[in-house]
């Protein structure tokens, strides 16, 4: 006869809710031979086991007698009032990890004598700025004169890339996946959020949520960014009903889709060709196109909501979940940021299994990262 152990049924309770589902759901999943067992709290050690690693919580917690307060990380929740789902405990650990990484990398800078970016919190909402002028202030910074003709010869994800390098060169960090760490079996929700900004003077930091369209995630990248330039951290999902995510949803539809360019292309009598040549003329989807066109006040309010109930039908695609995983690491833990932890960890700054602990690898992991970027296998 197995042993068996016994805790809280408050403690099974607990981790439904974290998993956003009922303790009966659970108890079927993990224990559907002895589910009225599980439910009094009466688990086999494997068991125990499998809950403890379903709920990503110490084994330890199994055994208190009440569910212990978990402090969650604050940030502004910018995201749309109706519809949107709850922040669950992905997102929760994705910010907590996120957060980890920005102030290692801020200690960082400063040991190295980076002062603040002069671009962080430059205009503020209050100020009679428009979105236009904050814009126009991203692409001097970024030192581009012509972005349409910078990007005519690529193709949307190497747009993406292209941006993300030039953003990281100025100081911002860019982290992009579809997954809590390197965890493919904890995919990220697009309806809960599709990315945050975290302001920083010295070390910003963006993360996008890999999970979403590529052409959405370039509309998401600009998004975050107008948050650093007006000072506002925030998890957003391109809410038109919120001051600051309109706000910034206006600086990504002037940066990506300049006004007078759009207006140029755009045909009153042929609305369904327009969309489908501003798509390919700026790279973005759809839905960006048709933002900017609501805004503008050539289509319907009502158009947004009938193309994303199209979204919803269409499949999703994970642009940070396969290919090669050395390669993976660098796109989710940002290209700079990885770059910065390897050379410290090579040169004997940090020790290998911090430097594994801030990517969220092993560290032979790690040296076989390296000795690929060197050649070297």
């Amino acid at each position: 006869m197995r042993a068996e152990l016994q805790i809280s049924p408050k403690i099974i309770h607990w981790i439904a809710d974290l998993e956003q589902i009922t303790p009966q759901v659970l108890a079927d999943e993990l224990a559907p031979k002895k589910a009225d067992d599980f439910l009094n709290g009466i688990l086999t050690k494997t068991t125990a086991t499998k809950l403890a690693k379903r709920a990503n919580i110490p084994f330890g917690y199994l055994f208190l007698q009440t569910p212990p307060k978990i402090q969650k990380p604050d940030i502004p929740d910018l995201r749309q009032v109706v519809g949107a789902e709850p922040l669950s405990k992905d997102f929760f650990d994705v910010l907590q990890d996120i957060r980890y990484k920005q102030d290692w990398f801020k200690d960082y800078l400063i040991e190295q004598g980076h002062e603040a970016l002069s671009f962080v919190g430059k205009f503020q909402l209050h100020e009679k700025r428009t979105p236009n002028d904050v814009a126009r202030d991203i692409l001097k910074t970024l030192g581009i004169n012509n972005l349409l003709e910078q990007i005519k010869k690529l193709r949307r994800d190497d747009y993406f890339k292209f941006l993300t390098k030039e953003f990281e060169r100025i100081g911002i960090l860019v982290f992009k996946s579809g997954v809590v760490k390197h965890n493919n079996s904890r995919t990220l929700s697009v309806n809960e959020f599709r990315g945050f900004a975290l302001v920083d003077p010295i070390a910003p930091v963006i993360f996008i949520n890999g999970s979403d369209y590529q052409a959405a995630q370039l509309f998401t990248l600009i998004h975050e960014v107008a948050h650093i330039w007006i000072g506002v951290s925030g998890v957003s999902s391109w809410n038109q009903e919120q001051n600051v995510e309109s706000f910034c949803n206006k600086v990504a539809a002037e940066f990506l889709m300049p006004t007078v360019e759009f207006c140029r292309y755009w045909q009153a009598d042929n609305r369904e060709q327009s969309i489908e040549v501003l798509v390919t003329l700026f790279k973005v989807s759809r839905f960006a196109i048709i933002i900017k066109a609501v805004t503008l006040g050539l289509l319907a309010q009502s158009e947004i909501a009938k193309e994303r109930e199209k979204l919803r039908n269409l499949e999703k695609s994970n642009s940070s979940g396969g290919g090669d995983f050395h390669n993976t690491v660098k796109v989710r833990q940002s290209p700079r940021f990885s770059d910065t932890v390897i050379n410290q960890a090579i040169s004997q700054h940090i020790p290998l299994r911090e430097a594994g602990k801030l990517l969220n690898i092993r560290a032979d992991t790690l040296m076989a990262i390296y000795r690929k970027r060197q050649g070297k296998v």
